[in-house]
């Protein structure tokens, strides 16, 4: 859609106040927007303290090695970044691990506290699992005591109670029911008998007694079932292992100390990256200097003596008949075989295989 000429002309105002840094050093911080630990690529961005501390390694790994070649000297470059590279990862790990250790404990109760806000937010859809849940951890008991005793404040005020049907829907998905649950519950019953409807009631539950009184009489026993529900909550957190939870707290600094998030476990593949590619270069520097002869698998193999290989190349038939004295290319034939020692033995004859004997010769 085309613009008008005033909509232009704003906008080329607006492109005008954001043409980024303009000072060598606004640029050189910009050049360092997004990164992040500098492990990756091949050292080409460098912070200013590492391209200077890279300078210091290469100067004094070169004096150290001396190398005696340009190659030579490029992989001392390379041993150089690599040990820079390597510092780095150190450090950033330290301060990764610092940083996760100093915000431990906050994050453990925070963690807490949102999965019990998580659980009280999603009461009223399931009631009977979150009113559960909520029971389950010091937090969610709290909370559950604290509404509670909000509600009975409200059942029970001086200028008279402020209870109604959202009140009552509200203690309900507290204890875990729904208001409109079948059959009805007793605080629902009692509930609307304090507005007049008794038809969820007995006759024996306050029958006998004057309208007034009996939405009176439903009162109180409705404020006799919260307050039994606030002493069961509270002798349940008197249960709690408060000790053991605490320790758990204390002990999310120690557990902090390793990170297994996706962004730590990609550092520490660079780190183990970088640290493969250090020694490598410091083994292809030593060949080169000499330090360490180069070997060739191939010319290895067709250097080595004959002789020195063994009986891989001699047939493994003469060894055995030197020590036992007989050849084991050898077919049975019925009949006791003569041993050396003249004596008989129940082993069988035998006579040469000449098929074999001929192939083991052309071997």
């Amino acid at each position: 859609m085309p613009c008008s000429l005033a909509q232009y002309e704003a906008n080329v105002k607006n492109a005008q106040k954001s043409t980024g840094p303009k000072t060598a050093e606004g640029k050189q911080k910009s050049r360092a927007n997004s990164l992040k630990h500098g492990l990756t690529g091949e050292g080409i961005v460098i912070p200013t303290e590492d391209a200077a501390a890279l300078d210091l390694r290469f100067a004094a790994l070169e004096d150290e090695l001396k190398p005696s070649g340009t190659l030579a000297r490029q992989l001392v470059g390379r041993i150089a970044l690599m040990t820079i590279r390597l510092d780095r990862s150190a450090q950033h790990e330290a301060q990764a691990i610092g940083h996760r250790m100093r915000k431990a404990r906050a994050e453990f109760d925070d963690a807490r506290s949102a999965e019990m806000e998580s659980h009280y937010s999603w009461i009223g859809s399931e009631p009977a699992t979150n009113a559960r849940r909520l029971r389950m951890t010091p937090e969610g008991v709290r909370r559950l005591i604290d509404v509670i005793t909000d509600l009975r404040e409200d059942l029970d005020h001086p200028e008279g109670h402020r209870w109604d049907w959202a009140r009552c829907e509200q203690f309900h998905h507290l204890i875990g029911l729904r208001r409109v649950d079948v059959p009805v519950s007793r605080a629902r019953a009692l509930s609307d008998a304090m507005e007049g409807n008794f038809r969820n009631l007995n006759q024996s539950d306050g029958g006998d007694l004057p309208l007034k009184e009996r939405q009176e009489w439903a009162r109180v026993t409705l404020l006799g079932l919260v307050v039994e529900e606030l002493a069961r909550l509270r002798a349940l957190q008197d249960q709690f292992d408060h000790e053991g939870l605490e320790l758990d707290r204390e002990g999310a600094a120690h557990r902090a100390m390793f990170d297994a998030s996706p962004a730590a476990t990609l550092a520490r593949k660079y780190e183990a990256a970088s640290e493969r590619s250090l020694y490598r270069a410091l083994r292809e520097f030593r060949e080169i200097q000499g330090d360490v002869p180069q070997i060739d698998s191939a010319e290895e193999v067709a250097s080595e003596p004959v002789e020195e290989m063994g009986s891989s190349l001699s047939d493994p038939g003469e060894d055995i008949i030197e020590e036992s004295g007989v050849d084991p290319i050898l077919e049975t034939e019925s009949g006791p075989a003569v041993e050396s020692s003249g004596k008989s033995s129940p082993e069988p004859q035998k006579r040469p295989n000449l098929q074999k004997i001929k192939a083991r010769r052309k071997r």
